[in-house]
């Protein structure tokens, strides 16, 4: 059996096993809860309920997807919760390995950037989250573009935008793209052909004002998380920031505008362009920018930094340092939401302080010096 079969039979199995675990762990399936609300919001669409009220007799908690996701949660609603929810977690376990193992990169370095990943894929999937398809949109519209396919690759970005906003970072990867006007043609398209979905099946004023209604629970959304006594979310830059120094009034835009510009400092470099390696490496570094500027990240949603912990390390010169970079990286931003992780550690300092972002952060900023070291290649 090859590496690639026997990692596929890994990812397949972890989301076969945490589907199942999860759902049998208590009669009211308070473990599958994220699932719920995604499998019950499209019954509330089909009936033209509203999406982003609370539901306390269905499941906790707010929806805060997109129409257009739960049209796509169709399938999952006519099974029972059991099989629905143990294919939901196979699904985003396989698509998410499938992605990263076409990465244009070497077999040696795919296979590990997957061992990296697989950890924290294991805690999205423990909370039946989104984001590992999320996270595989994203990199699929970046694989998209490498291979000139942008029809494809506008898709997935436009999906990404229309289910949960992070999509809108693969907008970058216009600039990699040779056939600019195509690309941002294509785009148009699909912003049209996909927004215009929800208001097809719903109506035109339900689905316009499901749209309305999400904008607004973001919003509301984005003011709940920043609160230092919830340890749960907030664990970004500016969130580790306000709970080191108690202060719940600093800023987001204290991180956003410097780190903005390092963004377009770095990136628009147009004879860099040219090199794959530099190209991995800013899809690397935008990933890392969603979780590190996001008021909404906590530990299941990290696995969209881990592909690229993953990039930043087969990349680059496999020194002494970057070997301790990334086992502490695994350590504090991946291992210690977990079981294997000292619980008092992980309660009393690094869930407090929002440590886990802390290594990450590290990362990107050492990923920002080799995308600034890094020789052009030449012409």
């Amino acid at each position: 059996m090859n590496k690639k079969s026997t990692l596929l039979i890994i990812w397949a199995l972890a989301g076969l096993v945490t589907g199942w675990k999860q759902f049998s762990l208590s009669a009211v399936h308070s473990h599958i809860n994220n699932f719920q609300i995604f499998k019950a919001s499209f019954g509330h669409f089909i009936h033209r309920m509203p999406l982003y009220l609370e539901y306390p007799k269905e499941y906790f908690d707010l929806y805060l997807y997109g129409p257009i996701f739960a049209i796509l949660m169709a399938p999952f609603s006519i099974l029972p919760d059991g099989p629905s929810v143990v294919l939901w977690n196979v699904l985003n376990s396989v698509v998410l390995f499938v992605t990263l193992w076409h990465l244009p990169i070497v077999e040696n370095k795919r296979v590990a950037i997957t061992w990296i990943v697989l950890n924290s894929s294991i805690t999205a999937l423990l909370n039946t989250q989104f984001h590992a398809l999320c996270l595989a949109l994203i990199i699929w519209s970046y694989i998209c573009v490498e291979k000139k396919n942008y029809f494809w690759a506008t898709l997935w970005i436009v999906l990404g935008i229309y289910i949960k906003l992070y999509g809108v970072v693969g907008l970058a990867f216009f600039f990699f793209a040779k056939d600019r006007i195509r690309f941002a043609a294509y785009f148009v398209f699909w912003l049209l052909v996909i927004g215009f979905i929800p208001l097809a099946l719903g109506g035109f004023d339900y689905g316009i004002q499901t749209y309305r209604d999400w904008m607004g629970i973001l919003a509301h959304k984005n003011e709940l998380n920043e609160n230092i006594k919830n340890i749960r979310t907030d664990v970004c830059v500016m969130g580790m920031v306000r709970r080191w120094t108690g202060d719940p009034n600093i800023s987001n835009l204290w991180f956003l505008i410097p780190s903005m510009l390092l963004n377009m400092y770095l990136f628009f470099q147009p004879k860099k362009w040219i090199d794959p390696d530099f190209r991995l490496r800013m899809l690397a570094f935008v990933l890392l920018y969603i979780m590190l500027a996001s008021t909404g990240t906590e530990s299941p949603t990290l696995v969209m930094a881990f592909p690229a912990v993953g990039i930043w390390f087969v990349l680059g010169e496999k020194t002494k340092e970057r070997w301790a970079m990334l086992i502490f990286t695994l350590l504090i931003s991946s291992f210690s939401p977990t079981d294997l992780f000292p619980a008092y550690i992980r309660n009393e300092i690094i869930n407090p302080l929002a440590l886990m972002i802390l290594p990450l952060f590290g990362v990107w900023l050492w990923l920002a010096w080799d995308l600034f070291t890094e020789k052009r290649p030449l012409q």
